[in-house]
């Protein structure tokens, strides 16, 4: 079964009952416990989200709690605490459980978080599922993907591809070799950086929707609009590429455009923005690109070229089963 139908499936076997604002569908729930908070889950399994052999362990741990951390900030929260679920397989040494840790503690401390507890337990692969609470920062309500208007501009907080590029050269050293990127595309697939700030800021700016960019631009841009009950037009031109994308696109094969936009693991945030409150959150953001448009229609995503005719795409994003 595909991972939405599969989502959707789970969502319609389990209520919605008082403490909970809401459930199955956004980045995080939210709870109504006197002030709303917010929380979100994600696992990362090995041979399924990660190699062992292309990452390190303190990437690894590093990764496991910025990747939770960004759903938080997509709703326009504040991060509090973790939980931490370890699934250890046999031949992992104490040192590799430390480096772990070590990871998550650094990201943690930028992020005001606390690693307050979790389990752990044997398992055939290695396993992370982490466990994320924040709350709403005051007077500033969580942001749900499904608050999009007819008109909102599709922004992006920075330039994308550039984890997609990572994991092709992780994937083959010989891709590419010389380049001067090349350092920068491996960090941000092994270390992406939650925009907390840029969250907080869209949400209490006027923003109407938002979520991660955690499987691609036209993915996560068409979920905003089917839970919004829009049609979004993505401009191709429009994306903002990250340097050296480009040269590693070619190199593969690929086109970077594409790759920009479907590649996913860029951990931007995607934001439906007022077009008279753009200025306002660009200045307050800082690295804001419109990349597209909300509008009527049969709900869903178009990816089109300067000329307004839309590119045939194989795929939007990634998906489990990819």
């Amino acid at each position: 079964m595909p991972e939405l139908a599969l989502i959707e499936r789970i969502a319609r076997r389990t209520a919605l009952r008082p403490g909970t604002s809401l459930g199955i569908g956004d980045d995080a729930a939210v709870l109504a416990l006197g002030d709303e908070a917010v929380a979100t889950h994600d696992m990362l399994v090995e041979d399924v989200h990660f190699r062992r052999g292309t990452i390190s362990p303190r990437d690894l741990g590093a990764k496991a709690l910025a990747v939770n951390v960004s759903d938080i900030a997509a709703m326009g929260a504040v991060p509090v605490g973790v939980l931490v679920g370890l699934g250890l397989p046999p031949g992992i040494t104490d040192e590799e459980v430390d480096d772990l840790y070590a990871g998550m503690e650094e990201v943690a401390a930028a992020h005001g978080v606390t690693v307050a507890g979790g389990d752990v337990t044997s398992a055939p692969v290695l396993v992370l599922a982490v466990t994320a609470l924040g709350r709403a920062a005051p007077g500033v309500a969580p942001l749900r993907r499904s608050g999009a208007r007819d008109g909102d501009l599709l922004c992006v907080t920075g330039p994308l591809g550039a984890a997609a590029a990572g994991l092709l050269l992780l994937e083959d050293p010989d891709l590419a070799t010389g380049l001067l990127e090349r350092d920068a595309l491996v960090a941000a697939h092994r270390r992406p950086c939650p925009r907390v700030a840029a969250g907080l800021a869209l949400a209490a700016g006027g923003a109407t929707a938002m979520l991660d960019l955690s499987d691609g631009l036209g993915l996560d841009a068409r979920r905003m609009a089917v839970a919004s009950g829009l049609r979004a037009r993505i401009d191709l031109p429009a994306v903002p590429v990250a340097a050296g994308v480009g040269a590693v696109a070619l190199a593969a094969g690929r086109d970077p455009l594409l790759l920009a936009a479907t590649g996913g693991e860029d951990y931007e945030l995607l934001a439906a923005v007022p077009p008279e409150r753009l200025g306002t959150l660009r200045a307050a953001v800082g690295d804001l690109h419109v990349v597209g448009a909300l509008g009527g229609g049969a709900p869903g995503v178009d990816l089109v070229d300067a000329d307004g005719t839309e590119r045939p795409v194989g795929r939007l994003g990634w998906t489990h089963g990819d």
